[in-house]
């Protein structure tokens, strides 16, 4: 845990925006020097220095620290679900240096005193950078809206309902034109409650070979259509959490086209699995928006390559075992997916030709900074020292429960998955060391 540390022989990963570059990998073999939080040096050989920890990096990826912009941190009354404690252990264990933790705790994190608890809670316990969202409306009712101003100036990174559509356009309006003088963005959860009541899964031939009922693309769709419109009339920053359909790709799309100030995320297990993918009722499945058709997958991972996304993000969702063990239909939304995002990413979009290793950078680093108004993640001496250190030629198997996640809820269960991350280094302190890759040295 030295504040003062050696990275040695390196290959340096510097974010390219997809679209841009030559779409193959590019790396710099170098040295980092780290001392009291911040990068002092970068070259291509440096001394070990005395009382300098030294980490042999050779022939693995550094990348700057990786931001998540959508996690459910739990805690409060939800702590047997998850803790900030233990969820920012599983976020370093996955890279992550910076998470975005969303508001719809137990309390909601509507007010200035449910706010200063988690920034208490998240002083005393968090391993990494925890920036907490505060909720647009009063107990996420969509009803009245919260005291944005002063949630803004305590420290609300961005303000957001996520879990609840927020379905009063006059409200939403309001909120945006709130956002706007504030310089904050509106995360929206895009859903139309009433087109997706009462269902579960994508509204597709899967739904009706298991008897439940689906929720259909228009829901997505439809919302975000709307919420477009209201943008263009009245500004303010508005981001799309984990975009799920082709019909609200080519929306957003459009949207950028006409200068619009929209920003979107879609999620790692949205872009590697479909609903064609899911054993019948295993509620490790079970998300929302759900998993889609393989053509709404193959749209999805077309849009990152094209830069219509921003972001990846996790939208990391932990439940106990009790509650994902009812049935599909009364079981909560949600799985995990910290600890796994790199990895699946990495099969999905390096491995199979569709970004470089760069271009996924940027999706986890620079693109989801951008979206929340964070200064660019970089490599460079005189920032701080949040990195990610990836063994490209590591393969492993993901096992859920033995995780640092308090929930094992998670689809890759199991799975054997390449490229794993070794070491997160966040403000220039190790908070994770990956101890097989240690033995193994």
């Amino acid at each position: 845990m030295s504040a003062n540390i050696l990275l040695r022989r390196g290959l340096l990963v510097h974010p390219t925006a997809p679209g841009q570059g030559n779409g193959k990998d590019a790396f710099k073999r170098a040295d980092v020097r780290i001392k009291d939080g911040v990068i002092t040096e970068i070259s291509e050989e440096l001394a070990n220095e005395e009382g300098e920890t030294l980490i042999d990096a050779n022939d693995h990826w550094i990348l700057p620290g990786l931001i998540d912009i959508h996690t459910h941190l739990r805690d409060l009354n939800q702590s047997a679900k998850e803790t900030i404690e233990t969820g920012t252990r599983a976020a370093a264990a996955g890279g992550y240096t910076t998470v975005v933790a969303m508001a719809n705790t137990d309390p909601t994190t509507d007010s200035p005193r449910v706010l200063s608890i988690v920034q208490e809670k998240i002083a005393m316990h968090a391993s990494v950078r925890v920036l907490p969202v505060a909720a647009v409306t009063i107990g996420l009712k969509g009803e009245q809206l919260t005291e944005m101003a002063q949630l803004a100036a305590m420290g609300a990174i961005a303000f957001s309902d996520d879990g609840m559509p927020l379905m009063n356009l006059s409200l939403l309006s309001r909120a945006l034109q709130f956002a706007k003088l504030l310089d904050k963005t509106i995360i929206s959860h895009p859903e139309d409650r009433a087109l997706s009541r009462g269902g579960c899964l994508h509204d597709s031939v899967v739904a009706t070979r298991m008897g439940l009922e689906g929720i259909p693309s228009a829901s997505e769709a439809a919302c975000v259509a709307r919420e477009i419109e209201i943008v263009r009339a009245v500004g303010g920053r508005l981001h799309f959490a984990h975009v799920s359909t082709i019909a609200a790709v080519e929306l957003i799309k459009r949207a950028k086209a006409d200068g619009l100030p929209i920003t979107a995320e879609v999620s790692p297990h949205h872009i590697s699995l479909s609903d064609e993918d899911i054993p019948d009722f295993d509620t490790a499945y079970k998300m929302n928006p759900p998993l889609r058709g393989k053509d709404d997958q193959f749209k999805l991972v077309e849009a990152l390559s094209e830069g219509v996304f921003d972001a990846i993000a996790t939208d990391h969702a932990p439940h106990t075992k009790q509650e994902k063990a009812q049935a599909f239909a009364s079981a909560p939304f949600g799985i995990i997916g910290l600890e796994t995002a790199f990895s699946v990413c990495y099969d999905r979009l390096v491995k199979q030709g569709r970004l470089s290793i760069n271009q996924l950078t940027y999706l986890l680093t620079k693109g989801p900074a951008g979206v929340i108004g964070l200064p660019d993640p970089t490599l460079k001496a005189g920032v701080r020292a949040d990195i990610t250190i990836i063994n490209p030629n590591s393969q492993w198997i993901y096992q859920a429960q033995k995780g640092f996640s308090k929930s094992s809820n998670s689809p890759y269960d199991g799975q054997t998955l390449m490229a794993r991350v070794v070491t997160t280094i966040a403000e220039g302190k190790i908070v994770f060391q990956d101890q097989a890759e240690l033995l193994a040295r």
